[in-house]
This record gives C-alpha cells, structure tokens and sequence, in this order.
C-alpha cells in the first residue's frame, strides 16, 4: 500500500518531464506503454513461432523482420515507462535509433517485395482461375470419355476384322473355329441338337482361269448371299477355305440339315452367276452334313463333315451326302 501511496502523493514525480503532477496523467502513461509493452513483445514471438511452424509461407525473413521492428518498438514504450522515474535517455535513444533502422529495414524490404506481393493471384483470381480449370477438367473428362469410346469402338472394329473374311464379310477360319467351340459348348450343356454344312463350289477354279479373279471374287460374294439367305439369323456362315464355307446350324438335327443342305444346292445350280456384269456363269456346289455327337471332339467333327464333303465331289459333285450313321437315328 506505501507503494501505490507513494504513486499518488508526487514523490514521484515525472523525472524531466515538463508535466503537470496528476494521478490521471501518469495512470495514462504507466497503464498505456505497459500494455503496449506486453503487446509489442507477445507478438514477436506469436510470429517467429509461425515461421517456425510453416515452412510453407513465401517470404519468411519478412515476418522475422516484422518481428524485430515490432519487438524495438515495445523496447522504446519500455525505456518511456522507465524514463518516468528515472532518465536512462541514452539508452532510450539508442533503442528508438535501433527502431528506426530496422523500420527503414523493413521499408525497404517490402518496397522490394512489393512487385512480387503485387503478381500474387488475389481471391478473385483464384475463384476465376479454378473455374477455368474445373472447365478445363470437364473438357479433358469428355475429351477422354470420348477417346475412350473411340478407342473401345476400334477394338469392336479390330476384333471383328481379325474374325471376318474380307472379301465376303462372313466369319473366316479362326472366328469359325470360335463359334463352333461355343456351339458345341452349348449343345453339350443343354443337350439340344448341332449340325454342320461344309459347302464347296465345284469346279471354282475353272471360273477364276477362264473369267479371271475378279470375277471369281464376285461368284463368291453372291454365293454367300445365297447361303445368308436361305439360312437362319441363329445359325453361322464362314469362310473355311479358298471356295469353301462352313454353316453351323444350332437347334437343328442332321434331318433338318439335310433339308437346307438340298434347297442351298438347288439355289446355287439355278442362280446365274455374274450377270450383273453382263454374264451367265452357271455353278454347282457340293455339301457334307453331319450332326455333333455327345463326346465328340472338334477335330473329330471337322474331319467328319470334310469327309462327307469329299465324299459328295468324288460321287459326281451337285450333290449332299449325309453322315447315313446318323441319320438313321433321325428318319
């Protein structure tokens, strides 16, 4: 209590100072650098301990900078706390000399950064930069969407043409041999009948020496439209060999087969040939039928219905020969 006391009473008198004694006066100077003092000295550290902590923060010696100018100023509102009392002026004066370097210090160093703090994107940029990329996003998301689709629509396109036979446009060999795997793979899981149509244009060769080739390909396009359309959208027409094709008939028993093996033999020896091309060329065909048999491998099944083809050309051509073990199971 003697302490406030004697704060009140004018012992202690401003030192040097040209000011009038009063409680409320000096309450001012005491209670306001004090603070300042706190605050001058909080915020330094507040800041060292950012760049402390983010190492990310472009800039870094500029809050250490700001640090030190405003730790001095908090130096200078502590030596004018001091000075009340007692007038340590010299030091208080280099303290507020300090101030002013590290002021101009700092000035300076922010009039430098000032061109780069100025090319800093403001919130607005940013806003209208993002929207630039989301925009550009969506444009690349369609761009590969689409490529995407292009690229799964050239596979379809490969694929097929690996499996089709350029010429006529039905299966060649291989897509053939693909199908047939998943027909018999299907007759055997449902037990439901599969017969097989091996079909050879006699005497082809005779066409391509005496008409050319051109016209050979042309007789074998419109033998494929013959077959196509005498046959079912179920079954599948390909191209075995040089004049030869292969139909596989699901759902159908070597009776039936037959039957479709007689009417596209009879199509192919009443359909003239060519005549687009201001031609009549006539042309026959011979065929081997034969069924699937529970065990039966695919090699197995191939070798028996070249057989019978075989069997046809060598009997006279013009002809269908049926594999007679079967049917006679099928009368």
């Amino acid at each position: 209590m003697d302490i406030i006391s004697a704060l009140f009473d004018g012992s202690f008198m401003p030192h040097g100072h040209c000011l009038k004694w009063q409680a409320d006066l000096l309450f001012l100077h005491v209670v306001g650098d004090t603070l300042t003092v706190i605050a001058y000295f909080l915020i330094p550290i507040a800041l060292i301990q950012l760049v402390r902590k983010r190492d990310d923060l472009a800039f870094n010696w500029i809050f250490v900078m700001f640090a030190a100018f405003i730790f001095l100023c908090g130096v200078t509102h502590l030596m004018a706390l001091i000075n009340i009392w007692h007038g340590y002026y010299f030091l208080s004066g280099l303290s507020k000399l300090a101030t002013g370097i590290v002021s101009i210090m700092t000035t300076v160093m922010i009039v430098y950064l000032l061109p780069k703090v100025i090319a800093i994107p403001s919130n607005k940029d940013f806003k209208v930069k993002n929207e630039q990329l989301l925009l550009v996003q969506k444009e690349l998301l369609a761009a590969n969407q689409l490529l995407e689709q292009r690229v799964e629509a050239r596979t379809k396109e490969l694929e097929k043409l690996a499996r089709t036979d350029a010429l006529t446009g039905v299966l060649n060999r291989g897509g053939l041999i693909n199908n047939l795997t998943d027909e018999i793979d299907r007759s055997v899981r449902y037990k439901h009948p599969l017969s097989l149509l091996m079909i050879d244009l006699d005497h082809f060769k005779h066409v391509n020496d005496q008409f050319g080739h051109q016209r050979g390909d042309t007789v074998l396009i419109e033998a494929v439209n013959i077959v196509s359309k005498a046959s079912r959208h179920s079954d599948t027409l390909g191209r075995y060999g040089g004049e030869e094709f292969l139909l596989l008939l699901p759902e159908t028993n070597v009776t039936e087969a037959k039957i479709l093996a007689e009417r596209i033999r009879q199509d192919i020896e009443q359909h003239p040939f060519c005549q687009d091309e201001g031609l009549n060329i006539s042309l026959t065909c011979s065929i081997g039928v034969t069924e699937y048999e529970a065990g039966q491998t695919q090699s197995k099944l191939l070798q028996t219905v070249d057989r019978l083809l075989y069997s046809a050309k060598n009997s006279g051509r013009n002809r269908v020969t049926v594999n007679d073990d079967i049917a006679a199971k099928n009368p």
